[in-house]
């Protein structure tokens, strides 16, 4: 027997509360779910018109399946580059930020960070000259490198000269 809802103290007989009420009791509270943040790369191409082709990178980070990211890489896509068509996409592991490699990277390449020199095109792999770069050079690459080999790509950079041929 059940109050009524109106308030009154007139008992009401509710099946339906009655289930509602033993489910609440016998349902166990679940930890919650942890998934990991990940990366989803997307490679769009667009065929342009002198036969060139035309590359677009779209990253895509959060808790999100693969499956649910695609929307906001092809709308991202669509914005930038009209017409794009999705050639390649994998995930990693989403890298923790890193503003020194970040500032190091802005500092010393051409990309605006880290993220951006590690999803570059499938065939690109960072020349470092270390005469030119010196030890910041070094820690650019061998950060390049770990992270690489933890996402399994082959791709290494490739690193030249040596710190005690640097210029004066």
């Amino acid at each position: 027997m059940w109050p009524s809802p109106s308030g009154s103290r007139k008992a009401v007989a509710g099946p339906f509360d009655l289930v509602r009420v033993q489910r609440r009791r016998s349902r166990r509270r679940r930890p919650a779910r942890r998934h990991p943040e990940q990366l989803h790369v997307f490679s769009f191409t667009h065929p342009a018109v002198a036969g060139h082709r035309q590359a677009l990178t779209v990253l895509v980070r959060g808790k999100m399946g693969q499956d649910a990211a695609i929307p906001l890489a092809g709308a991202q896509a669509r914005a930038r580059m009209p017409g794009a068509f999705c050639t390649d996409i994998s995930t990693v592991p989403a890298p923790r930020p890193t503003p020194a490699l970040d500032a190091l990277t802005a500092q010393l390449t051409a990309f605006p960070d880290f993220l951006a020199l590690l999803t570059a095109a499938a065939d690109y792999r960072p020349s470092i000259r270390l005469d030119l770069l010196g030890r910041g050079g070094l820690r650019l690459a061998r950060a390049y490198d770990r992270q690489q080999a933890a996402w399994g790509d082959p791709r290494r950079a490739l690193v030249t000269g040596g710190l005690s041929a640097r210029p004066a």
